[in-house]
């Protein structure tokens, strides 16, 4: 198995470094044929060599190529033929080590997709919108992918593609500099600045299979506001239905033969939710005095989302096992046995109802004959204003002052499914409750130049920062949560003999939030930061920033950055930076509390599973500690080129490690004892008390990888040609791991809690690509323009539950060709399926006409190109999974398919 992995891992590399070859020679032959141009090349690169960044350093005069970090510079050009109007898609076509999944239907996670950059999850990427901290949403992502699991990061979704002109991604950790969260990099996205015209947009496409319909309308307008002042204000409306690349769940045939006609032909559908939003976000500016200036900018956005969840069976069935495993063609009813309705009499012992087995009854089935797949729809709210005043004095000295309010709501609802435990008196739509993130934040920058004789002034910058930061759980409907008198029955035969039957309590699919999950905290940060750049001799620029950090909830961190840039000469220069690095947990993570009730096991009475905050009873009573910050140090060094003729090229490795990462718990057992000594704690509920998991620090990674950027830009057949490849290599490793040990609390408890188990850690390491390129072409000759764009998406790894003991009267040697048990020292991790490479192109061509009017046709992923099909517990009689998936969720292509679309635009 290690040996065929190796060989995979050459191959894959060998096709890498092939394609990588192949547009080196594609882009010198444009080159060559461009030689009599050579003016008109020189002038636009020139015009890129000059462009000013504002992210990662705090100087006016610091351009792309004199960055001593790698940093992306993307403008409206780059936005103009994407295939996809939401913002984190079009960031995912330009940057390599950018990467975001379509998850399938399911939890909350369908509905904000969480990023990643350069192999951490999203809440390790700071996002700020013209340069000022942009709030997170309110989800924390319980039920993301691995990398993404207990993560709570900003919503981009939230801020309209068309509002926005300029993207700068810095590739490098910024905390020193920024503050939390900036571990990855950051993204800073800068909002359109136009004082004049209109400009509208429409875009409609769909599926090659004729579903996923997806329509997008924007309109742009600028307005002057005094002398020198703008308003620039966007509005977008987005309708999006669902894809469904589902086959048939592996009962819908044996349903179908005994008469009933499930709601979905395939059970339930996967692919991506419906969709509807409505965006509006504004930009302003107005000048004060002799070059001072009024800001204020801002977003709000609604929308709703819905998808299905699995659906639910009306009777049992039997369908063929999977191969070598008997009994899991066995479906049962997915609600089992019968409501008993009338009651006879009381238990004397236990003082519990006792109900007739030959009285009335009742079933789930009077409400969905035919069964019934639960609607989770969420509506999300997101609005933030910013507003500042920045300067200069007579003396040199800039300012800038801020202040920033955000907030994010998200309010569940479902749909089509009822609480079992109410029986005939239930709902079939429940409104389960909300999750609220809010953030403030004053600002005050101060930036200065002074000459203390080094070949360039001294830029010194220095500011101040606080910070507040709340999060709070709404509670559901009494009906979405509530434990009726059916959760758990004591039924009486005949024969007057007892029996206990127990039924699901809460919304079946999603339980509300009850008393037990709402919450509320927030908490402050203060900070100070030092900044000095400066050019010392000539060609040697350097750079040291420091950055002190207090939270009122667990105390104080510093961090620094050192960076340097040295051109040797005009053509090669090298750089650098080394820094630390930490993220605070999020009150989200440190406030989430959800408790959902049931009856396992057929237990009498109601047994509570709790995602506990770290300082509740029950946390702190299994070995909780306070959270602490995530803390990282970070290394990259690189080099630029700059031939000419057109050409540039950057090459920067990196190396991160992050030590104390948060993650949650797996959940242990409440035992008798522990529900005793929980209620002698103060816990009232603590009696129905069953497992409990919690967040905590726990595990530490080591991400390593390059990034290669070559672009070209020249005259071809009378027309300009530019061209780009990106790409990245990124391996993650999990160096050490966690365990909570109980006897550290009590000795005689001989309980360990772990929280990252090796199925886990096998998906950090290895659910994404280690390589991914992007290779783009643009065309533009007079009014025609033409973008062909290939992404290409390495092999990846995903690994399931090992598959435990070999079943009765299965031959055990096939059984283990099939389902190899783990053996670290073989070389065999859990049970892990490693999926191929996979290429998409995507192809745009638009027509000019008066200069003001474009229209285009465009295709993602032009020849209809799907992952490899998931083949662990297929079932044959399907080729799918239970819940009817085909692919696997975590592939970084996509299960759409081929998709076209029109798109027109408007200036006036």
């Amino acid at each position: 198995m290690k040996r065929m992995n190796e060989q995979a891992q050459r191959v894959d590399l060998k096709l890498a470094t092939s394609m990588v070859a192949l547009v080196l020679a594609g882009m010198a032959a444009p080159a060559l044929a461009a030689d009599d141009q050579a003016a008109t090349a020189a002038a636009e690169e020139s015009k890129e060599d000059t462009t000013i960044i504002v992210t990662g350093t705090r100087r006016t005069d610091r351009t792309v190529a004199e960055s001593p970090v790698p940093i992306d510079v993307f403008s409206t050009e780059d936005f103009k033929a994407q295939p996809s109007p939401q913002l984190q898609n079009i960031i995912k076509t330009l940057v390599p080590s950018f990467n975001q999944n379509r998850n399938l239907l399911g939890d909350a996670s369908a509905f904000v997709r969480p990023p990643n950059l350069r192999g951490l999850p999203a809440d390790q990427i700071l996002v700020l919108i013209n340069g000022k901290r942009m709030h997170r949403s309110a989800l924390v992502q319980v039920t993301g992918d691995a990398l993404n699991v207990g993560s709570q990061g900003p919503d981009l979704s939230q801020i309209s593609s068309p509002a926005v002109s300029r993207i700068e991604v810095l590739r490098d950790g910024a905390a020193a500099q920024y503050g939390s969260d900036a571990i990855a990099g950051v993204i800073n996205i800068g909002l359109n600045r136009s004082d004049s015209g209109y400009n509208l947009a429409a875009r409609y496409g769909q599926t090659y299979r004729g579903d996923g319909e997806d329509l997008q309308l924007s309109a742009n307008a600028g307005f002057k506001l005094g002398d020198g002042g703008f308003f620039n204000i966007t509005g977008e409306f987005i309708d999006q239905n669902v894809f469904d690349r589902s086959v048939p769940r592996p009962e819908i045939a044996p349903l179908i033969a005994a008469g009933i006609t499930p709601p979905r032909p395939t059970g339930n559908r996967l692919g991506q939710p419906s969709n509807r939003a409505y965006r509006v976000v504004w930009n302003s500016a107005v000048p004060v005095g002799d070059g001072d200036e009024v800001y204020a900018f801002g977003n709000y956005g609604w929308q709703r989302q819905s998808n299905d969840f699995n659906y639910r069976r009306p009777i049992g069935v039997t369908a063929p096992d999977i191969p070598l495993r008997p009994g899991t063609g066995n479906l049962t009813k997915s609600i089992n046995s019968l409501w008993y309705l009338d009651r006879i009499g009381t238990d004397p012992v236990s003082g519990r109802a006792i109900f007739s087995e030959t009285g009335r009854t009742w079933s789930d089935t009077v409400l969905f004959p035919n069964g019934f797949v639960p609607v989770f729809e969420a509506s999300i709210e997101d609005l933030s204003i910013v507003g500042g005043y920045k300067g200069s004095t007579e003396g040199g000295l800039k300012y800038d002052f801020t202040a920033a309010y955000g907030r994010n709501q998200i309010r569940y609802f479902m749909y089509d499914t009822l609480n079992p435990s109410l029986g005939p008196a239930t709902p079939t739509d429940f409104y389960l409750g909300k999750v609220t993130q809010q953030e403030y934040n004053l600002n005050a920058d101060f930036s200065y130049e002074t000459d203390i004789g080094l070949y360039k002034p001294l830029f010194i910058a220095a500011g101040l920062e606080f910070r507040r930061e709340t999060f709070a759980v709404g509670l559901g409907d009494r009906a979405s949560w509530e434990p009726g008198i059916f959760g758990s029955q004591l039924v009486q035969r005949a024969n007057g003999t007892t029996f206990n039957v127990t039924k699901p309590v809460g919304a079946n699919g999603f339980p509300g939030f009850g008393p037990d999950s709402v919450a509320e905290g927030g908490r402050n940060n203060y900070s100070a930061y030092i900044d000095f750049e400066a050019e010392v001799v000539e060609g040697l620029d350097l750079g040291l920033a420091a950055r002190y950090d207090y939270f009122n909830d667990f105390g104080s961190t510093f961090n620094g950055k050192f960076s340097a840039r040295w051109a040797i000469n005009d053509v090669i220069a090298l750089r650098g930076a080394a820094s630390t690095g930490f993220r605070a947990p999020t009150p989200g993570q440190q406030f989430t509390q959800n408790t959902q009730t049931g009856f396992p096991q057929g237990s009498p009475v109601p047994v509570a599973t709790q995602t506990a905050r770290p300082d509740s009873i029950s946390a702190q009573y299994f070995g909780a500690q306070e959270l602490e910050p995530e803390k990282s140090t970070s290394f990259s060094g690189g080099i630029v080129l700059t031939p000419g003729s057109g050409f540039n090229l950057t090459v920067d490795a990196y190396n991160i490690v992050v030590r104390d990462r948060i993650g949650i718990t797996s959940s242990i057992n409440v035992t008798a004892a522990d529900q005793q000594a929980l209620l002698a704690l103060g816990l009232p509920t603590a009696l129905d008390l069953g497992q409990v998991n919690y967040f905590t620090n726990g595990f530490r990674t080591r991400t390593q990888g390059f990034d290669i950027v070559l672009s070209h830009r020249g005259d071809v057949a009378g027309g300009r040609l530019n061209s780009s490849l990106a790409v990245n290599y990124n391996k993650t490793k999990v160096t050490d791991r966690r365990s909570i040990a109980l006897s550290a609390i009590r000795p005689t408890d001989t309980r360990v809690l772990s929280l990252i188990d090796n199925t886990r850690k096998g998906n950090i390491e290895d659910s994404n690509p280690r390589w991914r390129a992007v290779l783009s072409t643009n065309y533009t000759n007079g009014p025609f323009d033409l973008t062909v764009r290939a992404n290409y998406f390495g092999k990846f790894t995903t690994y399931f539950l090992p598959v435990g003991s070999v079943p009765a009267g299965v031959d055990p040697v096939a059984f283990r060709a099939l389902y190899p048990a783990p053996n670290a020292a073989a070389g065999i991790p859990e049970w892990g399926k490693t999926f191929g490479a996979e290429i998409g192109i995507d192809v745009e061509a638009g027509f000019t006409v008066a200069e003001n009017y474009r229209l285009a046709v465009g295709v993602e992923n032009l020849f209809n190109n799907y992952p490899d099909v998931e083949t662990r517990n297929a079932y044959p009689s399907t080729g799918g999974q239970a819940n009817g998936s085909l692919y696997p969720g975590s592939s970084p292509l996509g299960q759409a398919g081929g998709f076209w679309y029109v798109r027109a635009t408007a200036k006036f």
